[in-house]
């Protein structure tokens, strides 16, 4: 990363103040990372072991289910017991596939051929159900799952759907109309058993992937901000004692008394720059108040909640304290978790001394909420 921003800098001093962005600014860079990554490898373990778990649960799901009612109809306890041996032959060929078609899914890819063996899914259950009769019918929620995953919306929807309104009527047509309700509530709930945890899968991978892209937008503004700094400051500087260092070097066959005088300014320059440079890592050092309510007006925005910065007029101060910061991030997480809040405003007021922070829900969100009032 060093070679790269190197390369896009200018030659000369102000290439290596810039070329020292990304080296010196790394401890910044995790600082100001800190709202997004507080608790990141606690956050991420327990993001993966949902996901772990709701995609062990869809796949367990959608072999056990269907291995269950095989039971049931070879043990004969069911509407029209017999064609064991049918049904054992069509669940060997169907549930291949839909146990793939789950397993891609919960990994948040779609398998190839996905067209080809939802089709011959159809095929299979479809072409048994005449001859099975109402036992079968509970192998319509395996085709219904499959069918939500492969097929895009709203096509998906309609499908599905029409499978499980043909329930009772097909029921009905086999000679046995009072099983027809059971039938109807047994491929709804199995269906959404699977394919609920397959959602929530996908729900989990997305805010994974928010999370993660957030984080990088806040870096990339972190390392940009610390650039132009770079740029304005020690970039300056080392121009000044270049140039003062050529005058020097100009001197050297002439006045012996302007060259010491030259030599004296160039190490005072050299100095200055130098001390500049240790204050300006010190303060990479400290988290900027800015950056946290930047990151928590992200954080929320991103979440769907309309946020506003209310800041007073003039500077802000450079640094935050941990009870501010941590009070602000308790205040955010309880807005998220707010189903409901739909807007807010982050105020930061003056009151002397002492900066107030507050955050405002609108909506039918929390009314205002005092964060915290410190003095810098």
């Amino acid at each position: 990363m060093s070679v790269y921003v190197a390369q896009r800098s200018e030659e000369g001093p102000a290439a290596m103040a810039v070329a020292l962005a990304p080296s010196q600014s790394g401890r910044r860079q995790r600082r100001a990372g800190g709202w997004l990554q507080m608790g990141a490898l606690k956050e991420r373990q327990q993001i993966g072991g949902l996901i772990r778990l709701a995609a062990v649960a869809a796949v367990g799901c959608s072999v056990v289910l269907p291995l269950l009612e095989l039971a049931r109809i070879v043990a004969g306890w069911t509407p029209s017991p017999g064609r064991a041996t049918l049904v054992l032959v069509a669940t060997a060929c169907y549930l291949p596939l839909y146990v793939r078609h789950v397993w891609y899914a919960a990994r948040g890819s779609r398998p190839a051929g996905a067209g080809w063996t939802l089709l011959a899914m159809a095929v299979v259950i479809l072409g048994a159900l005449p001859i099975i009769g109402t036992s079968w019918l509970i192998s319509l929620h395996s085709l219904a799952v499959s069918v939500l995953i492969i097929v895009a919306p709203p096509w998906s929807l309609l499908a599905a759907a029409g499978l499980v309104a043909a329930t009772a009527p097909l029921a009905v047509a086999f000679g046995h109309p009072q099983w027809a309700a059971f039938y109807i509530v047994s491929v709804i709930w199995r269906g959404a058993a699977v394919f609920v945890l397959v959602w929530l899968v996908g729900a989990a991978r997305r805010l994974e992937h928010a999370r993660l892209l957030l984080a990088e937008q806040a870096l990339a503004r972190e390392r940009l901000r610390i650039d132009r700094e770079l740029r304005r400051t020690l970039g300056a500087a080392l121009e000044a004692i270049a140039a003062r260092g050529r005058r020097a070097s100009a001197l050297t066959a002439g006045d012996a008394a302007a060259l010491e005088d030259e030599l004296c300014a160039l190490v005072e320059g050299s100095r200055r720059a130098l001390a500049q440079a240790r204050q300006m890592i010190r303060g990479y050092q400290r988290l900027s108040l800015r950056a946290e309510l930047d990151a928590a007006a992200a954080l929320l925005t991103a979440a769907g909640i309309s946020t506003r910065l209310e800041l007073p007029r003039g500077d802000l101060p450079e640094t935050v304290d941990a009870a501010p910061r941590a009070a602000l991030r308790t205040a955010v997480a309880r807005l998220l978790r707010d189903d409901a809040a739909r807007r807010c405003s982050i105020v930061v007021t003056r009151q002397g001394a002492r900066v107030r922070l507050e955050l405002r829900a609108g909506g039918t969100g929390p009314g205002t909420t005092q964060v915290v009032a410190w003095t810098p």
